[in-house]
C-alpha cells in the first residue's frame, strides 16, 4: 500500500508498506508501529494504473473507518484489482486503513485548522489521476469540506449524502442519510449506487496484525498473565467529542470489583490513549486493593499491540468507542454500553453470538450528532441508568462460557439485523451476593 501525506511542499510523500515494493530511489525510515516505511518523493500521485482510480473520503474516529470496510469490500468485489481505492483520511488513521488491507492508497488530510490550501493542492494532484468516482462518506462533521474536495477532483460521477431539509447535490449523486439507519448500510447503498450490488464477500481476516503487534502485547503481558488466567480488557473512555458516552467509573469499579471476587484467575487490563491515562488512572487507584489482578495499560499500547492484545482478551469490556469497535471486527467477545449513540445506528459489527449490548432506550436518545449539546447537559442518564450488576452478568457470561444457566436475567439489546425482536431478555450465572442484595 502507498501513503500519500498532503504537505506544503508541491511534491507528495509517499509511504510504502512493509515488505511492500518501494522505488529504488527510497530510503529507509525509523521504525513505525511494528512496521517499517519507505519513503520517495514524487511528482505524480500514480505511475501506474489499468483503470480511473475510485476515491473515498473518511475522516473521524477509529470506529467510523472501521465501518467503512463493508462498503471497501462491496467495491473491491465489483471493481476488482483493475480499479485502484484511494482512501482519503487523517493521519490518525492511516495506519487503520492499511490494516483494513482493501485501499491501494492512503492520501492524508487533516480537516482541522486551515486545511484550504492543502485540499486545493490535493484537489489538483487527484483531478491530474481523473478519478472515475468520488465516495464522500462525511455525514456529520467537515461535509463542506468534503464536497470541495470532491469537486476538486473532477471526479466523473461523485456520490455524497445529505440531511434532512437538505437539497441532493448540483451534479452529484445523494442519499439520504437517515440518522435511524446503520451506518454500515448508508455506506454500502452508497456502493449499490455505483454499481456493486451484490453483498460484500467475507474477509479471511477482518485486520492485520503483524509478529511485531503480538511480540509487543506479549511483552505487556510477560510475567502478569498465565495460560491459565482469564484476560479481562476494560476501556473505559470515549472520544473527546462526546464524552457523554462514558460509564461512570464508580460503576466499572464496583463491576471489576465483583468480577475479580467470582471469577477465578481473572486479570483486567484497563486500557486507552496516552491522552486518557490519568483519567484511566482514576479507575487504577479506585480497584488498588485488588492489588496485582489490575494494570493501567492506558498509553503503553499501539494501534497493532492493542489489536493483539485484544485478540488474546476473553472479554473486552467498553463504551461505545474506537477499542469496542476494534473488538467487534475482530470477532473478540464484546460487551458493549451504549447511551447517547443508539446501538442500531453504530454497533453491527462482529458475530451476533459474541457481543452483549446494554442500552436503556430513554426518551432523549440518541442524542450524539443530532444536537448541539446534550438535553441533560452532561448527566447521561441513559450510561447512569446500565447497572453494574448487568455488566457483570454480561461479562460473566463470556468469561465462563455460560449461556443458559438459570440465574440473573438482564435486558440484552439485539438488532433487528442481528435476530427478531428488538429488545430481549437473557439469562446469565447469578452475580454474588454483594450486588445479590443491591437488587
Amino acid at each position: 500500500m502507498k501513503y500519500l501525506c498532503s504537505t506544503d511542499t508541491p511534491e507528495a510523500l509517499y509511504f510504502s508498506g512493509v515488505n511492500r515494493h518501494v522505488d529504488s530511489e527510497a530510503t529507509p525510515s525509523e521504525n513505525t508501529d511494528g512496521m517499517s516505511f519507505d519513503f520517495a518523493r514524487k511528482r505524480h500521485v500514480s505511475a501506474h494504473r489499468t483503470a480511473p482510480p475510485l476515491c473515498v473520503l473518511k475522516w473521524g474516529g477509529l470506529g467510523s473507518v472501521l465501518t467503512t470496510r463493508p462498503f471497501l469490500q462491496a467495491l473491491r468485489d465489483h471493481f476488482g484489482k483493475a480499479r485502484q481505492i484511494i482512501y482519503i483520511t487523517s493521519a490518525a488513521n492511516a495506519g487503520l486503513v492499511e490494516r483494513m488491507n482493501l485501499a491501494d492508497r492512503v492520501l492524508i488530510l487533516e480537516p482541522n485548522g486551515s486545511p484550504l490550501l492543502r485540499t486545493l493542492r490535493l484537489g489538483r494532484a487527484l483531478r491530474s489521476e481523473k478519478p472515475a468516482m468520488f465516495f464522500d462518506l462525511q455525514i456529520h462533521t467537515h461535509r463542506g469540506l468534503g464536497r470541495t474536495l470532491a469537486r476538486l477532483s473532477g471526479a466523473h460521477r461523485r456520490f455524497g449524502f445529505f440531511r434532512a431539509r437538505e437539497t441532493i447535490r448540483r451534479n452529484g449523486q445523494g442519499i439520504f442519510a437517515n440518522p435511524f439507519a446503520p451506518l454500515d448500510q448508508l455506506y454500502l447503498e452508497m456502493a449499490r449506487l455505483a454499481g456493486a450490488t451484490h453483498p460484500p464477500s467475507e474477509p479471511r481476516r477482518a485486520l492485520w496484525i503483524s509478529h511485531a503487534d503480538e511480540d509487543k502485547a506479549g511483552a505487556l503481558l510477560h510475567g502478569w498473565l498465565s495460560a491459565r488466567d482469564r484476560l479481562l480488557i476494560v476501556n473505559p473512555n470515549a472520544s473527546a467529542t462526546a464524552l457523554v458516552r462514558r460509564w461512570p467509573l464508580a460503576s466499572y469499579a464496583e463491576a471489576i470489583g465483583v468480577l475479580l471476587a467470582q471469577v477465578p484467575r481473572l486479570r483486567v487490563a484497563l486500557i486507552g490513549a496516552a491522552s486518557e491515562r490519568d483519567y484511566v488512572g482514576k479507575l487504577h487507584q479506585m480497584v488498588a486493593p485488588s492489588g496485582n489482578a489490575v494494570r493501567n495499560f492506558a498509553g503503553l499500547t499501539t494501534l497493532g499491540s492493542l489489536m493483539a492484545l485484544i485478540t488474546r482478551a476473553d472479554c473486552v469490556l467498553s463504551n461505545d468507542s474506537g477499542p469496542l469497535h476494534l473488538a467487534l471486527a475482530l470477532g473478540a467477545r464484546v460487551v458493549g454500553l451504549f447511551g447517547p449513540v443508539h446501538p442500531d445506528h453504530n454497533a453491527h459489527l462482529g458475530p451476533p453470538a459474541r457481543k452483549i449490548i446494554l442500552y436503556h432506550p430513554v426518551l432523549c436518545s440518541p442524542c450524539v450528532h443530532h444536537v448541539a449539546v446534550p438535553p441533560c447537559g452532561g448527566n447521561n442518564l441513559c450510561m447512569q441508568l446500565i447497572a453494574p450488576e448487568d455488566v457483570v452478568a454480561a461479562c460473566r457470561r463470556h468469561l465462563s462460557d455460560i449461556s443458559a444457566t438459570p440465574g440473573r436475567t438482564f435486558r440484552q439489546w439485539h438488532s433487528l439485523r442481528d435476530q427478531p425482536g428488538s429488545a430481549q431478555v437473557a439469562s446469565v450465572a447469578q452475580p454474588g451476593a454483594a450486588l445479590a442484595n443491591r437488587a
